[in-house]
């Protein structure tokens, strides 16, 4: 079930407002027309029928309803009243999945990680999607102490993309620290610092800093 599915659910549950807004419309017409054969009686004033406002009320209501739906499905919304919970959570579940399908898709190295399908379902419950390719980035640089070193190459990679000058560092301690530099006449590269050896009393490699010189690595 989509997205589409849970705002078809507010449709019908809605229809029935809008259904009856268009006969109470018609009604007043009708009784509107009867009560101009007799305008000489009322000094020839006839109403005007409430069709457009009650039409645009209901429009309004099934629009409220929509985005009640939607916030509960994609961002943490509390559960709008009148729909089973067990369906939104399904529709919720589904939701998430085909985001997780579009990331894997654009990011290849983060869905080759352990447990990405899990850790992605955990961080996107609550946070409105925002595209494949950003999802991945956000979600990836909130776990990129746990990525295995290609992954956070791809992710540094993806950051320097946006940047005619870049120099992007990503510390490591255990699994060494990468740079990531982009310039004109350089294009991007990244540069690794070596890993933490056990037993070693150095804090970090002597390595990329925060503001290092191409080659020295």
């Amino acid at each position: 079930m989509g997205a589409e599915a849970g705002t078809t659910a507010v449709e019908a549950a809605t229809a029935a407002e809008v259904g009856a807004a268009a006969a109470g419309a018609g009604a007043a017409a009708d009784v509107v027309g009867a009560g101009a054969v007799g305008a000489d009686a009322f000094s020839g004033q006839v109403s005007r029928a409430p069709d457009a406002m009650d039409l645009a009320s209901a429009r309004a209501r099934l629009g409220a309803r929509q985005a009640e739906l939607l916030t509960a499905l994609v961002a943490g919304g509390t559960d709008p009243a009148g729909f089973e919970r067990g369906a939104l959570a399904a529709t919720r579940h589904a939701l998430i999945d085909k985001r997780r399908v579009g990331v894997a898709r654009h990011w290849p190295a983060l869905a080759a990680e352990p447990g990405f399908a899990a850790g992605f379902a955990d961080w996107a419950a609550g946070r409105p999607p925002a595209g494949s390719h950003a999802d991945g980035l956000a979600y990836g640089l909130a776990h990129r102490h746990d990525l295995s070193t290609s992954a956070r190459v791809t992710l540094l990679l993806a950051q320097a993309a946006g940047h005619r000058f870049a120099a992007i560092l990503d510390r490591n301690r255990v699994n060494g620290s990468l740079l990531a530099l982009r310039a004109p006449a350089l294009g991007s590269v990244v540069l690794r610092s070596p890993a933490r050896r056990p037993g070693s009393r150095r804090d970090t490699d002597a390595g990329p800093t925060e503001d290092p010189r191409p080659g020295m690595a």
